[in-house]
């Protein structure tokens, strides 16, 4: 049982794997390497475990378990950019992303940002533009209830502006307050399309309050990175944690809310870092019951 009260469940065939050296072997990118039918069973059985793992440390979590919407008239998305984040497996040791810098794209397949990371063990992060420069840094900090910070970079001072994100720990909807007062917030979501095809979503959303009321409500979508079969990360797969897509935006609405686009892509990026500190919590559960 580990600190959260949670009693990791491992099957004999995973524990095979992460407790038996020489059969646990590595590649650069810190997949098992196993072919055939071994494979095959393995990942089978390791997508169960996270599956179990995930809706133990999200019990009370509303927001973990997808909301199906259907996409609004009203969201009307003008801009396309790709998110060349690779993420991590689900079949790997609990080390952090080899990845330290991400490449986002625009449709035409230009360079638009490209996000930086300090260095292979750290989560902090410089978001920049070929020709802008600096835009934002994102920095983080280890355990439960510690928020990452996002700084807004303004090349007319030394002095960063701060973005105020706050989450729970039972939920991934992250919330997003500009200085200026306006909040938005992230939210995991599965759209059913025409076709009858179901396509995992994070939707970016204006916060609104209620007239007359303090209660609020989730408005005007503003953007998504959409992960489906055809818009995911090559390379990539359902079961990945962290990986990229596309990041489809409404220009009307950001422009209507005086809201940077680099703000967008900033606090995406910092949703995708999540998900990766979220699958390392399970996978070390599971090892951690491996060697019980």
């Amino acid at each position: 049982m580990d600190s959260r009260g949670i009693e990791p469940r491992t099957t004999p065939m995973l524990r095979e794997y992460y407790t038996t050296k020489p059969q646990a072997q590595f590649d650069g990118r810190d997949g098992l390497l196993m072919t055939g039918e071994r494979k095959q069973q393995v990942d089978q059985l390791f997508a169960k475990e996270m599956e179990a793992h995930s809706s133990a440390l999200s019990t009370r979590s509303s927001s973990t378990l997808n909301t199906l919407i259907e996409s609004p008239p009203s969201f009307c998305p003008s801009r396309v950019l790709t998110i060349n984040a690779q993420g991590i497996h689900a079949l790997r040791l609990p080390l952090p992303s080899r990845q330290t810098e991400i490449f986002i794209y625009n449709s035409d397949g230009t360079e638009v940002y490209i996000s930086t990371r300090d260095k292979l063990c750290s989560g902090n992060a410089t978001l920049s533009h070929p020709k802008r420069g600096s835009l934002t840094r994102t920095e983080y900090f280890f355990g439960p209830n510690r928020d990452p910070v996002v700084y807004l970079l303004q090349p007319s001072s030394d002095i960063p502006v701060e973005v105020i994100i706050a989450g729970k720990w039972t939920s991934r909807t992250m919330r997003i307050g500009m200085p200026g007062g306006k909040q938005f917030e992230w939210e995991y979501a599965k759209e059913k399309r025409a076709d009858g095809q179901k396509v995992n979503l994070i939707v970016f959303r204006v916060v609104e309050e209620e007239k007359g009321k303090r209660k609020e409500t989730s408005g005007h979508r503003i953007a998504q990175l959409v992960r489906g079969e055809d818009s995911r990360t090559p390379g990539t797969s359902r079961s990945s944690a962290g990986n990229g897509g596309e990041l489809q935006i409404d220009e009307a609405a950001l422009q209507s809310l005086e809201l940077d686009e680099a703000v967008i892509v900033a606090t995406c990026l910092m949703m995708l870092k999540k998900e990766i500190d979220r699958r390392r919590m399970i996978q070390l559960a599971i090892i951690g019951g491996g060697g019980s």
